[in-house]
């Protein structure tokens, strides 16, 4: 993007930018729950049963922590994109490898976001619930995947802006609080999707023994 003409240009441009953005996120995050809702309602309309994964007890709390977790990602977009722009106008990024770990920030909350989403649509809805796409080996590869994401992302802005963690040093780091806003947030997904791993461990081994070693079945008499 190339450098604005004037400090006036570059403010309006901030200015507008923040504009959008604020009114952008909340839009997505009430798209999203109305979505959900809306999926809800008919999932109940329709009373369709469940299939093996979700009979395990897990159902009520998956799509709590999967809005959690869309929320929290789309707080996430705003952030470094705000920022992004910053270095674009201004050029006043510390390094080359900052924009990289930015970047990578952005793309990690961006698919998390649409992920977990559609994940959670998938998880809800009558017909798609049944599908191989909602299994708990699907879900499993997406958390490990998501949390290789984001702890990427972690990883390359401490690397490359270790002034974050010295209150000192810190000052003359411009947008600071903002990017430790940003590492506080990478650090909580990263602590999501670890405890979300140790939940797909344990439904794959809840399902691994059940085709091991099935209930035995009473026979009806007549």
């Amino acid at each position: 993007m190339p450098a604005p003409s004037n400090l006036d240009e570059a403010s309006n441009l901030t200015s507008g930018f923040t504009s959008v953005l604020a009114c952008m996120i909340p839009l997505l995050a009430l798209a999203y729950i109305g979505g959900v809702l809306w999926t809800l309602d008919y999932a109940n309309r329709r009373r369709n049963p469940l299939n093996k994964a979700h009979s395990l007890g897990w159902r009520g709390y998956a799509p709590v922590a999967y809005g959690f977790i869309v929320i929290t990602s789309l707080v996430v977009v705003a952030i470094p994109s705000w920022i992004l722009l910053q270095y674009s106008l201004y050029r006043n990024y510390p390094n080359a490898e900052a924009r990289i770990g930015m970047r990578l920030v952005l793309f990690a909350a961006c698919w998390t976001s649409v992920t977990a989403a559609a994940f959670t649509i998938f998880f809800v809805h009558p017909n798609w619930t049944k599908h191989p796409i909602s299994s708990v080996g699907t879900q499993s590869i997406w958390v490990l995947l998501t949390w290789t994401f984001w702890l990427a992302s972690a990883l390359v802005l401490s690397h490359t802006m270790p002034q974050l963690f010295d209150k000192d040093t810190c000052e003359r780091l411009v947008y600071c609080n903002h990017i430790r806003a940003i590492f506080a947030f990478s650090v909580l997904e990263i602590a999501i999707f670890t405890g979300g791993m140790a939940v797909m461990a344990w439904l794959a081994w809840r399902c691994a023994r059940e085709v091991w070693y099935p209930s035995p079945t009473r026979s009806l008499t007549t």
